[in-house]
C-alpha cells in the first residue's frame, strides 16, 4: 500500500489524507523538501533588530540594510557600518526605494539613506510614519504624524515635498473602517484599514492625484505586522484568516480550515504584533514567523496552496539581496588580486542575487546550511478498512540512504493512546523493518541527514487481518 504524504492541514480533523505536523520542510508539487541550517553571514547587530530590506542603486551595486531599536546600519563585508545612530525608534522600521533614496519609517523622524553616497539623513518637512510605500512618482506614508486614520503623499517626483497642496502633495483622512494598518504600492495602492480595505489609483489629475475606492467593509486587516507583498498580491492577517488579496480587488482566503486556527492558538490573540513577515525572493513562498528561543515560521506556497512550518531561534525574517563588493573587501578575500580566480568585472561582485534572511541572536543569514532534522507526522487512518492491518515494514519514497526513523502508532480504536513502535535500520533496500499490528495508525516520519532533497511517500508492507 502506498501512502502519499498529504498537505499540512492542522486545523482539519487528524485523519490519513492529512499531515499534523510538518517541520523544517518546504512543500513540494508531491511532497516535500529540506530546509537547511541557518548560515551567518554578518556579525551580530550593535541593537535590537527592528527591520531589513535591501535594495540596488542605479548603478547597480547592493546595499543591506537593517534597522535597530536606536539606529540605522549598512552590512558592509559583514560587518555593520553605522548610518544613523542615536535615534529614538517608536515601532519598526519600514522602507521603501524612491530612485536612487530609499525612505524610511519608523514611527520617530523619517529618514533617508543616499545609495551611491552610502550615506542617510532625515528629511526635512517629512511626516512621521508606519508604514512607507511608492505608487506611481509619489511616496506615500501611513499614519503620518501619528495620524492613524490619514495617509499622505508627496510631491510628484519628489520624496522631500511634503506640503499639501504644492506640487500634488497631499493627504487622505479615512472616516471610515478605522485605524490605517499599512500601505501597498506599484501602479496603484491598497490601504489597509483595521475594519476595511481601500484601492487608492492615479488619477491623472494634478489637483487630485488620487481616487479612493472600497474594495471591502466590516472587513480589514488585524495585524501591522502581517502584511507582506509580491507583485499584485497583498498578504495579510484579518480576523478571519490569512488573505491573500489579488490586483487590488480579489479577496482570497488562504488559511481557512488550514492553518488559520492553528497559529492564532500558538501566537495568542494579543501578539499579533509580533509578527515578522516576508515573501521569499526566490520561491513562491510567503512566510509568517513567530519569533523566540524556538520561533516557528509559518510557511505558505501560492502556487502549490500548500504550507509547511520551520522551526528554529530567530529574531526576525525579511528579504533581501547579496551584498556587492568592493575593491577593498576584495584586497581582503584575496591579498593577490592578480592571482584571483575571477576577473574584476565578474558579475558575482555586483552582488544583487535575491535571498530571504533571518536574523539569528543578531545576526543576519540565510538557510543554506546542512539539512535541519525534518518532521512529518500524519492523522489517524484504517490501511485496511474495518480490519485489523499487520505491518511488517515501511518503504519510504525519499533519496535519503541514512537518518531517516518511522516510528507507528497503532491502536484499536480512534482515540485509543496507542503503541509506539519505532525502525530505523534503513536497509540497503530501502527497506525499514517495523512490526505494528492495530486497526488505526498514524505515521512519523523523522530525517535527520544533510544529503537528501526530497519525500514523496511511505509504502506500507502490510497485510489485512480479522476485525480484531
Amino acid at each position: 500500500m502506498r501512502w502519499p504524504l498529504p498537505p499540512f492541514l492542522p486545523d482539519q480533523l487528524p485523519r490519513g489524507d492529512i499531515l499534523t505536523v510538518c517541520k523544517n520542510v518546504y512543500p513540494a508539487q508531491n511532497g516535500y523538501r529540506p530546509v537547511g541550517g541557518f548560515e551567518s553571514i554578518s556579525q551580530p547587530l550593535p541593537a535590537t533588530f527592528k527591520g531589513g530590506a535591501s535594495f540596488i542603486s542605479t548603478g547597480g551595486g547592493a546595499f543591506l540594510l537593517a534597522g535597530t531599536s536606536n539606529g540605522l546600519v549598512r552590512l558592509y563585508s559583514g560587518v555593520w557600518s553605522d548610518l544613523l545612530t542615536s535615534l529614538t525608534v517608536p515601532s519598526r522600521w519600514k522602507f521603501a526605494q524612491f530612485g536612487d533614496y530609499v525612505v524610511c519609517v519608523n514611527g520617530g523622524i523619517t529618514q533617508q539613506v543616499n545609495l551611491p553616497a552610502s550615506s542617510a539623513s532625515a528629511i526635512a518637512g517629512a511626516p512621521t510614519g508606519t508604514d512607507v510605500t511608492v505608487i506611481g512618482d509619489h511616496v506615500i506614508i501611513a499614519q503620518p504624524d501619528g495620524d492613524n486614520l490619514k495617509v499622505a503623499w508627496s510631491a510628484f517626483n519628489d520624496h522631500t515635498s511634503w506640503t499639501p497642496g504644492v506640487d500634488q502633495a497631499g493627504e487622505q483622512i479615512m472616516l471610515t473602517g478605522g485605524e490605517v494598518m499599512g500601505v501597498a504600492g506599484g501602479e496603484y495602492g491598497v490601504i489597509l484599514q483595521r475594519q476595511r480595505l481601500v484601492r487608492m489609483s492615479r488619477t491623472g489629475d494634478a489637483d487630485a492625484p488620487f481616487q479612493f475606492d472600497e474594495i471591502s467593509t466590516n472587513f480589514g486587516c488585524a495585524s501591522k505586522a502581517s502584511i507582506v507583498q509580491s507583485g499584485r498580491t497583498v498578504f495579510f492577517l484579518s480576523d478571519r484568516g490569512f488573505i491573500a488579496l489579488d490586483d487590488g480587488q480579489a479577496i482570497r482566503p488562504i488559511g481557512n480550515e488550514k492553518f488559520d486556527r492553528s497559529f492564532r492558538e500558538q501566537l495568542g490573540e494579543d501578539a499579533f504584533e509580533n509578527i515578522w513577515a516576508a515573501v521569499d525572493p526566490k520561491r513562491t513562498l510567503v512566510i509568517w514567523g513567530i519569533p523566540g528561543v524556538v520561533g516557528t515560521a509559518w510557511v505558505y506556497d501560492w502556487a502549490l496552496d500548500r504550507a509547511s512550518t520551520i522551526e528554529m531561534p530567530f529574531d526576525g525574517v525579511f528579504a533581501g539581496f547579496e551584498n556587492s563588493i568592493d575593491l577593498d573587501a576584495l584586497a581582503v578575500l584575496y591579498p593577490d588580486l592578480d592571482a584571483m580566480p575571477y576577473t574584476l568585472d565578474d558579475p558575482r561582485w555586483s552582488g544583487g542575487a535575491p535571498r530571504l534572511y533571518f536574523v539569528q541572536d543578531g545576526e543576519v543569514g540565510t538557510l543554506e546550511g546542512q539539512n535541519m532534522t525534518a518532521t512529518l507526522k500524519g492523522g489517524r487512518f484504517t490501511p485496511n478498512p474495518n480490519r485489523v492491518t499487520r505491518l511488517r515494514a515501511v518503504w519510504p519514497d525519499t533519496d535519503a540512504i541514512d537518518g531517516v526513523t518511522v516510528n507507528v502508532t497503532s491502536a484499536q480504536r480512534r482515540g485509543d493512546a496507542g503503541i509506539v513502535d519505532t525502525g530505523s535500520n534503513l536497509q540497503p533496500s530501502g527497506r525499514i523493518p517495523l512490526q505494528a499490528r492495530g486497526k488505526y495508525m498514524d505515521f512519523e516520519t523523522v530525517i535527520a541527514n544533510d544529503r537528501w532533497t526530497y519525500i514523496e511517500a511511505l509504502e506500507l508492507e502490510q497485510s489485512a487481518g480479522g476485525l480484531r
